[in-house]
């Protein structure tokens, strides 16, 4: 949740209650005029209705906007909350080779098999991206960019250690 979303609805709650506060003088104006001794100045009593009406119109029509700005604020601390728990089901793991990633919780795998999430997604894009398997490592579904290793990489042969190996008789690979 934003900070700037919060100080929206904040502003419109404070105009809403303006506009309201406006509103309540000019009915008190109305119902002062009405009910004095002498008889009430038609022209005044017309221009203050009018203005009644504009200020209940714009304070309605700001109530409204603040309805929909505190729905979404709802809408989005239930997605945040939604997304907290999910991550509580997963513990940040140290892979045997010092890579770092999410590997979801035995206790709360609900059927699920092991799987592993990526880190950067999950903490920066706040999605939850599968690891898939690559031999050593496991790459991002999101982002194949953001590869974690399991494992030691297996020792490369140089051309000349292969090209030897081939001379002697030994299999292509």
């Amino acid at each position: 949740m934003d900070f700037e979303s919060i100080q929206g609805a904040l502003g419109l709650a404070t105009t809403a209650v303006s506009l309201t506060g406006k509103a309540a003088s000019t009915a008190s104006a109305i119902k002062k005029l009405l009910t004095s001794d002498k008889a009430p100045d038609k022209s005044e009593a017309e221009t203050l209705l009018n203005n009644l009406a504009t200020e209940l119109t714009s304070a309605n029509m700001t109530n409204v906007q603040l309805s929909e700005a505190v729905k979404a604020l709802s809408q989005e601390l239930k997605r945040q909350n939604e997304f907290e728990n999910e991550k509580a089901r997963y513990e940040f793991f140290g892979t045997p080779v010092g890579d770092y990633v999410f590997k979801l919780k035995e206790d709360m795998a609900n059927g699920q098999p092991l799987h592993y999430l990526c880190p950067v997604c999950l903490n920066k894009d706040k999605i939850f991206s599968y690891l898939r398997d690559s031999g050593t490592l496991k790459k991002c579904q999101t982002d194949t960019n953001h590869h974690f290793r399991f494992a030691p990489a297996p020792k490369r042969q140089s051309i000349g250690e292969i090209s030897a190996r081939l001379n002697r008789g030994g299999s292509h690979w």
